[in-house]
């Protein structure tokens, strides 16, 4: 139990008193909870231990003082020595009148039992409220100076009172500061507000500061820094050095718990190569570029992130050209990383990815991010290339782990430091020798490197405890965690050095541990101000850093895991309903998350400037946060104004779909519910994977049908005709797109018939019935340029220039798909630009126009869009192989083998994969002059089994024609009438 009042009794004479006193404490009003020893310890637990955790976690220590209490030898003395050691704020109970205050707790106010106890109660009562005032908490530093100052008069030991004269400065300024807030509080109120105001700006706005790093080479800063106490490691520094010489190896994953150094090792050696050298005289070792990323710093592991550092060590001309390539939705993730790969054909370049295990699912020990997961594969399998990459985690990537063995190390670190080396980095740290390591016995050392294990993370929290407790040696520490179990030494020693940080510190490192994601101190500052309404975590930040128990990078402040971990497992869940408190917010999970999201949302930028994804990172982290929270249907809202209208236009399919995943089965509100539904089967339409589309799109459907909701009916219904019209269903797909025009015009929603109109457009084009095609794109462009949405404009201009190819009008299809470019480009929509680009290469090769169509195609190729990308390939090597270019379209056709592949995992009845399948098998046949026209004639028969519209057999015949002319030796024979069917 959390949030409790502790109280300190001697059971010899004082046990009845603590048994009323408790009870009188939680009957209330108000109820005020206790932890009483006999109440609360539990059988078949150590119970000293048990007590040692109810006093790190109370928020007060009631001590009740009798004539046996007071006692040196008393049980008491140990308990109120632990409270002052945890800072916290005593209250002395006079039951006894000729109990005198124990010394070290100087003269504080007792409450006076002596008498009557209920008016006693009362007293004790509004003095613990009163406590949690400004006034209390000046009055609590004020106590804990008072304790310094008596101590630094009777201390004899230098060391030991240049510790104290620390804590007196550290105090006084605190006291200072409080007592600022206390004469004026609205001024300092006034200036947290206008802090986190001016904080929340520079969010909205950062400034444009010079660049970190100085050296183009080396992009993002380390997320950590080896610190100058850094020792041995030098077999696992030289298995990394050793790594990063032999050029057969690309992947070394760095294993071991939280705790053990893994971030520190890695980014000394780094750090020492930057300049030429492997650490501990390993030689010299140069590189080409180093790229820091790391999933709990300022610049996460993800796959953008990865390609856009990797394109930054990159002449700016080959940057862009690869920045357009990743863009294109229709080209592989192992297309793309063939592409950039191929640039560092010479030299080294390291990446780091650290604190990996964030993105590492615990049920499947597997990636969880698959485009991320591809990658790294990819670095794996591809040809010679010059990019490492070192992984450090907690948990290895299991399936990758088996993926090229040959050409990947494991490095474990479960073993710490080994003797002497975790000895001198304790006494590195106490540089100035005021907390006793320096000078200490070697015999001492050694058994704290033994408790240890060697962990330089439980040795940083060794040395924490002990700057954090001046009268708390090294041996004390030792006794205190004799009993600890060696495989939890790391989180109990962080535990330990948290419990002594001052209130203040503590709930800052809270406070860090709610957002879980760096942040500025304006971000601490919004999220305590209802708790300390004159905060000021900036000093505080500061020192948690020199503490070792935060980081700092790029003005922002996160934690170590197991820091992170531990601070927010001192706060207390709480429930649901602490969201909906706004003037006195409880102090719990709940209440934080949501406040936290809170400032997310305050940090927005206006809907005019969202036009890149960095630019929805504010709502992204809000939606992080929500979800955590358990706030879904808040979530859900947020993540359905950026979804349709951004993520889907720019074409984040598999992110869109991956956080509607999150929300499922846990929303409330039937709308929210449904478009959670209908959103979520987009995204796996647009993935290709068209059975759960369906699954998502009928269930939604039925929802609406039941509510009554037209308009959701409307468009789930045209959704479900999209679906079936690329499963090759023509017939069916037009009847749910009738149905759903039917329902649109009822209710008089103009532009969702366009949308519809558009999709007929597209039936009628399969079917062959051109007449009919045109008419409906060109009834749906003239309502959609009304209505100014500019985007679907796009969408079936593209659509339409197709059919005017189908109609032989090349020169008109080209002009017409122009301003699809343009809008493509205007819209920044990979979609729209990779299909606007096809179609033009399409008219361009039908014209003859071989480098105007190759142009066009390498343009498409830029944009990644899923369902599209096995054409555009297909079409490329197509272009490619008639300008002779074998090379270039082996590659490409080979990728789009690939990508249909990848499609026909999910459906096998997507016809328009098998053909691009067959057209590409065509194609490597006629680039490698081996027949492979029965595997082609097998892949179009399966096509044609599907799909045999007049329309999409004509589209086929007329790209299998253009490369047949290149059959100069008659090996696609037969091949032509499995693809017509």
């Amino acid at each position: 139990m959390a949030n409790h009042h502790f109280i300190s009794y001697s059971s010899v004479d004082a046990l009845d008193f603590a048994l009323q006193l408790a009870d009188a404490l939680e009957a209330g009003p108000p109820q005020i909870p206790v932890w009483l020893d006999k109440r609360e310890l539990q059988p078949g637990h150590e119970w000293d231990e048990q007590i040692v955790d109810a006093i790190r976690v109370c928020d007060s220590f009631l001590f009740v003082m009798t004539c046996d209490s007071v006692e040196a030898q008393s049980v008491c003395k140990h308990e109120w020595s632990r409270a002052l050691a945890y800072k916290k704020t005593i209250i002395p109970i006079k039951l006894h009148a000729d109990a005198e205050m124990p010394m070290r707790l100087g003269t504080r106010q007792h409450i006076d039992f002596t008498g009557d106890f209920d008016s006693a109660l009362a007293k004790l009562r509004k003095h613990i409220r009163w406590m949690a005032t400004p006034e209390g908490t000046l009055q609590a530093m004020k106590d804990r100076l008072a304790d310094a100052q008596r101590d630094l008069r009777r201390a004899v030991d230098h060391m030991q009172q240049a510790r104290i004269q620390d804590d007196i400065d550290l105090l006084e300024k605190q006291v200072a500061e409080q007592q600022q807030i206390v004469n004026n509080p609205q001024a300092a109120a006034k200036r947290v507000e206008e802090s986190i105001k001016s904080g929340l700006e520079r969010e909205r706005k950062p400034e444009k500061s010079a660049p970190e790093r100085t050296s183009g080479k080396f992009i993002n800063p380390p997320p950590a820094m080896a610190p100058s106490y850094f020792q041995d490691r030098f077999f696992e520094t030289t298995v990394i050095g050793g790594f990063l010489k032999d050029n057969a190896l690309r992947l070394m994953t760095v294993v071991g718990r939280g705790g053990t150094g893994k971030t520190a090792i890695v980014c000394r050696l780094l750090k020492s190569v930057e300049g030429g050298q492997l650490p501990d005289d390993g030689g010299p070792l140069s590189v080409d570029g180093i790229v820091y990323l790391s999933a709990i710093g300022t610049r996460r592991v993800t796959l953008a992130n990865l390609y856009a550092d990797l394109c930054k060590l990159l002449p700016g001309d080959i940057a862009a050209h690869l920045d357009s390539l990743y863009k294109k939705p229709q080209a592989s993730t192992e297309f793309k990383m063939q592409e950039l790969l191929a640039n560092f054909s010479q030299g080294r370049v390291v990446v780091l990815l650290d604190n990996f295990e964030d993105l590492i699912s615990s049920e499947t020990l597997n990636i969880r991010d698959a485009e991320l997961d591809e990658a790294l594969r990819a670095l794996l399998s591809l040809p010679q290339h010059a990019v490492k990459v070192i992984l450090t985690t907690r948990i290895p990537p299991r399936d990758l782990a088996l993926f090229q063995p040959g050409r990947q190390r494991r490095l474990d670190l479960d073993e710490g430091l080994e003797s002497p080396y975790a000895e001198n980095i304790l006494r590195e740290m106490d540089a100035d020798g005021k907390v006793g390591l320096k000078i200490a016995p070697d015999e001492m050392l050694n058994e704290a490197r033994e408790r240890t294990r060697g962990y330089p993370r439980a040795l940083e929290a060794l040395f924490a405890i002990l700057s954090a407790d001046r009268d708390t040696s090294l041996r004390d520490v030792l006794d205190d965690t004799e009993k600890m179990l060696p495989e939890n030494v790391v989180k109990d020693l962080v535990g330990e050095a948290f419990s002594r940080l001052d209130p203040t510190g503590q709930q800052v490192m809270q406070a860090l541990a709610v957002y879980g994601r760096p942040v500025v101190p304006a971000a601490i500052d919004y999220l305590l101000q209802p708790y300390l309404p004159s905060v000021n975590s900036a000093p505080v930040l500061n020192r948690l850093v020199n503490m070792q128990f935060a980081r700092k990078e790029a003005g922002r402040y996160y934690q170590h895991p197991v820091d992170y971990a531990y601070a927010f497992s001192r706060l207390a869940k709480g429930e649901e309903s602490d969201r909906d408190e706004v003037d006195a917010p409880p102090y719990t999970q709940f209440a934080l998350l949501h406040r936290a999201a809170n400032y997310f949302e305050q940090a927005r930028t206006s809907r005019e400037e969202w036009k890149t994804i960095e630019d929805l990172a504010p709502q992204l982290a809000e939606f992080d946060l929500r979800c955590t929270g358990q706030d879904y249907d808040t979530a859900a809202s947020v993540l359905l104004d950026i979804d349709f209208d951004y993520l889907f236009k720019w074409s984040f399919y598999r992110l869109v779909a991956e956080l509607h995943e999150r929300l499922q089965d846990k929303i409330t509100d039937p709308y929210l519910k449904n478009c959670n539904l209908g959103n979520l089967g987009s995204a796996y339409y647009r993935l290709g994977r068209y059975q759960k589309a369906i699954a998502c799109y009928e269930h939604a459907l039925i929802i609406d049908r039941e509510a009554g909701d037209r308009l959701g009916e409307s468009i789930w219904l045209g959704c479900l005709g999209n679906c079936y019209a690329d499963l090759g269903q023509t017939a069916r797909s037009i009847d749910y797109s009738e149905q759903s025009i039917e329902l649109y015009r009822a209710i008089g929603d103009s532009h969702g018939e366009a949308i519809i109109l558009g999709n007929l457009g597209n039936r009628y084009a399969a079917l062959g019935q051109t007449v009919h095609a045109i008419e409906y794109y060109k009834k749906s462009i003239l309502i959609l340029r009304n209505a100014q949405d500019l985007y679907n404009v796009g969408v079936y201009i593209n659509n339409l220039a197709e059919v005017m190819i189908d109609d032989d009008n090349y020169e008109e299809s080209a002009k017409a798909v122009l301003e699809s470019i343009e809008i493509g480009k205007e819209s920044n929509s990979p979609g729209i630009s990779s299909s606007s680009n096809c179609r033009f290469a399409l008219a361009r090769l039908c014209l003859g126009d071989l480098p105007g169509a190759r142009a066009a195609a390498e343009a498409a190729r830029q944009y990644d869009e899923p369902k599209n990308n096995h054409y555009v390939l297909a079409l490329l090597g197509l272009i490619a192989l008639r300008q002779q270019d074998c090379v270039a379209a082996q590659e490409a056709f080979a990728a789009a083998v690939t990508e249909s592949d990848q499609l026909l995992d999910y459906s096998m009845q997507n016809f328009a994969a098998l053909d691009s399948k067959g057209l590409a098998l065509c194609g490597l046949a006629l680039c490698d002059q081996v027949n492979r026209a029965q595997d082609a004639i097998e892949v179009y028969k399966a096509a044609r089994a599907i799909n045999k519209d007049a329309g999409i057999v004509n589209r086929v015949l007329r790209l299998f024609d253009a490369l047949a002319v290149a059959d100069d030796k008659g090996l696609l024979a037969g091949v032509r009438d499995a693809a017509g069917g």
